[in-house]
């Protein structure tokens, strides 16, 4: 399953986080693909980003982006996205998260485009955590 068009796969990824469809999710990302956290560590291959990404909906997240762009060469895209996460902290409490995030994409063989890179979080754009301003979802 691939998404025809890489300049949507950020759109799609909030769609199916805002309707908590983890292997919705999961069908977005290449066999060997790499998911890097907001912690910074790196999980490689479905099962290991299933399970990132299990976590993240686990925080009741809900996530709108703000900007997106797109550089098509051939079969590879880079993508970066601009984003505003809402969740429940570990107490329960309601946080807001914001950042921005770079992806590669790949055409596969069936025409349709999965990210095989996906870092949510730049390094020097570090995620804010703003206890009791984000609505939950």
């Amino acid at each position: 399953m691939g998404v025809n068009d890489p300049e949507q796969l950020g759109r799609i990824f909030a769609e199916r986080v805002n309707a908590g469809d983890l292997e919705g999710l999961v069908a977005l990302y290449e066999q060997g693909a790499t998911f890097v956290g907001p912690d910074g560590a790196s999980a490689s291959g479905i099962d290991a980003i299933r399970e990132r990404l299990e976590g993240l909906l686990a925080m009741a997240s809900r996530i709108t982006l703000t900007s997106s762009r797109a550089i098509i060469a051939d079969d590879i895209a880079l993508m970066s996205n601009r984003w505003q996460m809402s969740l429940r902290a570990g107490d329960g409490e309601p946080a807001g998260l914001h950042g921005a995030s770079s992806e590669v994409a790949r055409r596969q063989p069936s025409g349709g485009w999965l990210y095989a890179i996906d870092n949510p979080v730049l390094v020097d754009v570090a995620p804010v955590v703003s206890p009791g301003t984000a609505s939950g979802p």
